[in-house]
Formats: C-alpha cells, structure tokens, sequence
C-alpha cells in the first residue's frame, strides 16, 4: 500500500470548498448533504496525463476531514474509476492518522478523459486523468524535422556563451603518455553557469604553436578517466608525442585521475550541452596552452563522444576532422521511436542517455510536462544528420552487430552525405559486418582513424626539439 508524506500534506486543513494546491484539477470535495461527518479533499495527484493500461505518475492522495475540517482517521475510502476507466489498487482502505488515502490508478485504454470517485461514508471527491493515443503522440514527435525547426535551434547555439571563463589549474603534474612524458593540466572552468572539468595534456619538449590539439570525447555516463587516452596513444604510436590533447568530461560527471576525482556541475545534458562544455574546454587550451597550433582541432569520440563530435564540428568551424566509432546521429530514426515507445510504457532503457532522454524528453511529453514542439527541438539539436552540410572531414565507423547503436545511426548520415555529394576523402563511412560496439570489433578500423587523424600534423614531421 502507497503511504505517507505526500509534498502538498501542508495545505490548509479547513479548506474544504476547493481542492488543495498542487494535486490540480478538477476535484471538489463533496460534503453529503443532512450534516454528513467527514468530507474528501485531493491532495495530489489529480488532473494527470499518461498513457492508457498503465499506472498514472503519482499516486492519488486524498484526505479525509470531520465536520470541524480535521484529519478523520480510520474511516473506509473507496476509490472507484468510471467504467472504461481503469482500475484502482487498493480499490478501497482506511484514512491513516492524518486523515489521508492513497491509491494507484492505472488508466483504462481509451483515449481521452477519464474519472475517478473518491468515497468516504457519504462524502465524494471526483478526481479526472487524461489518457493520451500514444501512437498518435510519436507520430507527431517523429514526423521529418522541418527548416524552420533546424533553424530555431542554430539560433538557440549561436547565443551560448562557450567562451573561457573562471579558469582555474586544479592539478599540474608529469605523466607518461606512451613511451613519452607529457604536462597534464587539470583544469576548471565556468561555462552556461556551470563549473566543468577537464584534462589537457601537453607532451614535453614541443615547440610553440607546433602541437595539433585533439579532442577525445568519451562514451558512456559513468565520467571519464585520463588514463583512456593511454589507449589512443597506443593507438597512434609514435605519433601520440606530435598531438596536445583535451579531455573533456561532462555534468554532473567525474573526471578521474589515479585514486582523485572531480565532478563536473550541473545536470546531465546529453550530446546537446556535452558540446558546450567540450568546446570551452577547448577555447581554454588555446589561450593557455602555448604549444597548441592556432586555428584548428581534431576530435576522436566513440559511442555518445562519436554523437558529441559531429555536432561540437557543427556548431564549431575550427574542427579540422572526426573520427567517429558507432555513434548516434540521427534520434528521429526508428530506433529512437521505438525506445521512445518503450520508455513511455515501461521506462528507459539502460543504455548510456537514454535514461536522460527519459527524463527530459519522453517522460515530460507523456505527462503533460512539455509540448511535442518543444521535445521535437530537443531531437533536432541531438541530429548531426541534420546539419551534415556543416560538417567537416568525417570518418565513420560502425558494426552491423552493434546492439547499443544501431547501425542505422550509420547509414542514416551515409545518405545524406552522399546526396550532399560528399565522398572519400572529404567523407570515409566503414561497415563492418558482424561488428558490434566495441573499437577492437572493427577489424582495421584503428589503423584507418590513425591514418585519418594524422593528416592534420604539420608536413615534415618534426614536431618536437
């Protein structure tokens, strides 16, 4: 059984001739009439939106009063939808000590409105819920972004402030990059209002303004750790020395390095203000970091980094090239309705941002929370497919066995970069057949990003004394 201390349990007791503040809606108590002892006030829950067959949000609170407005305590409460309009569980209780009863209400499965009667003895409260066509609502959220919806969000980027601010230098020490020492720098800055952390790591003896910086954007939700760029200067080899690298964590987030953390602040935003905290980490290492080459920067990101790379080359003009492993680009495909689809009935999947996209997006339209306009923008702003034109040198790489993105996230920038007519090698896509989501999956792919990524080093090769 549902119970106790509900937020709205401070609402004036007397007030008998209305419903309590934040419960919503559309339930009046009723006091039976021949001085009749108690009456009915909703607490909460009331006015809710979900989808038919499955329990509304918030359980339905209501209070039980005497005649003087005090909580009247154990006196039987039958909670009873109108019929077509789900069921309640418990269908019927008794008041608590402070007068209150609590039940779920699943919805019934047509669309529309729906009631629930509240009864205490004679005293009733009706208590309303609207069931929404669940289908109807993602056809809407899904139908084909339009020019004016992609242009309200290059409007929306083109005033984020993404400029350094309030740098600090949490940690300088040496470390081994590779068979190489190199300066780590962990810094902070503010950035949306938000104090964000990051890593720049500099190898030794490099000469001003001779190191092409490159941005690794990490997958997952759980952080990043500075010890994952050990892997991409494996990778490189003996190139790994000719880069200055950035590291950028993401909020709420930490950054890891040996047994120290720092998280970065803020609440998760998933692709769309990952990008604002990556490029300001980056702006910071041009301006304090003097063995950057000017002008220019790289990007290495796989899973959510590989979404977080394309659209950071997007709204940035300075990205050179990306090399993206298996990520999202397009969250109007059908991959993206069906997890939408999921998550409306059942909760999200456990899958990195997608419990974000749950509770920001999904969640919100079903209950009521957003508009399909407002969720639709925030779609359109994750769709690095929907700026392709923008994008710059790109090489992609995906498994077709992948089960955490689909392969389809691939294809979908595929075809649009060939109908842009971009082709090798302004633009290289690999499949890999049987390849799931995992870099050593990929048969030849590292090479191949080596290589691709290594055409942004000066000619000549002498990068350091």
């Amino acid at each position: 059984m549902h119970r106790r201390r509900w937020l709205c349990r401070r609402a004036a007791l007397g007030v008998l001739a209305a419903v309590v503040g934040c419960g919503g809606g559309d339930a009046d108590p009723v006091t039976p009439a021949g001085g009749g002892s108690a009456s009915v006030v909703l607490v909460s829950g009331g006015d809710q939106r979900g989808v038919g067959g499955r329990p509304a949000a918030e359980p339905i609170v209501v209070r039980v009063l005497d005649a003087a407005g005090r909580p009247a305590s154990g006196v039987t409460v039958s909670f009873t939808p109108a019929t077509g309009n789900g069921s309640a569980d418990p269908s019927s209780t008794a008041s608590a000590g402070d007068g209150e009863a609590v039940t779920t209400w699943t919805l019934g499965s047509a669309p529309g409105r729906q009631t629930l009667t509240v009864s205490a003895g004679a005293a009733t409260a009706m208590v309303g819920a609207e069931t929404i066509d669940l289908d109807a609502e993602l056809d809407a959220l899904f139908a084909p972004a339009s020019a004016a919806e992609v242009g309200a969000v290059r409007e929306d980027w083109a005033q984020r402030d993404v400029s350094a601010a309030g740098v600090s230098v949490e940690l300088s020490e040496e470390m081994t990059l590779g068979t190489s020492t190199a300066t780590l720098r962990i810094i902070s800055h503010v950035v949306t209002g938000a104090r964000h952390f990051g890593a720049i790591i500099v190898p030794a003896g490099a000469e001003p303004e001779s190191l092409p910086v490159l941005m690794y954007a990490h997958g997952g939700d759980g952080g990043v750790s500075v010890d994952d760029l050990q892997v991409v200067a494996l990778a490189l080899g003996d190139l790994s020395a000719r880069f200055a690298y950035v590291i950028p964590s993401f909020r709420s987030e930490p950054l890891r390095y040996g047994d120290r953390a720092w998280v970065s602040e803020g609440p998760s935003g998933h692709w769309d203000y990952d990008v604002d905290d990556a490029l300001a980490l980056v702006n910071v290492a041009f301006e304090s970091t003097p063995e950057a080459r000017p002008g220019t920067f790289s990007i290495l990101g796989g899973s959510r980094g590989a979404g977080v790379a394309l659209l950071a080359a997007i709204r940035d003009e300075r990205v050179e090239r990306v090399v993206a492993f298996f990520g999202p680009t397009d969250f109007f495909d059908a991959w993206i309705r069906a997890i939408a689809w999921k998550t409306a009935l059942d909760g999200p999947w456990d899958l990195p941002g997608l419990i974000h996209l749950d509770s920001t997006l999904i969640k919100p339209l079903v209950r009521g929370g957003i508009t399909i306009p407002e969720a639709r923008l925030g779609l359109v702003r994750r769709s690095s497919v929907l700026f392709a034109a923008d994008l710059p040198a790109v090489q992609l790489h995906h498994g077709t066995a992948d089960f955490t993105v689909p392969v389809t996230q691939a294809e979908s920038l595929i075809r649009t970069m060939e109908a842009l007519g971009r082709a090798s090698p302004d633009f290289e896509a690999f499949i890999y057949e049987g390849g799931g989501h995992d870099f050593l999956s990929l048969t030849g792919a590292i090479p191949r990003a080596v290589e691709f990524i290594s055409k942004s080093l000066p000619p000549g090769g002498a990068a350091n004394r």
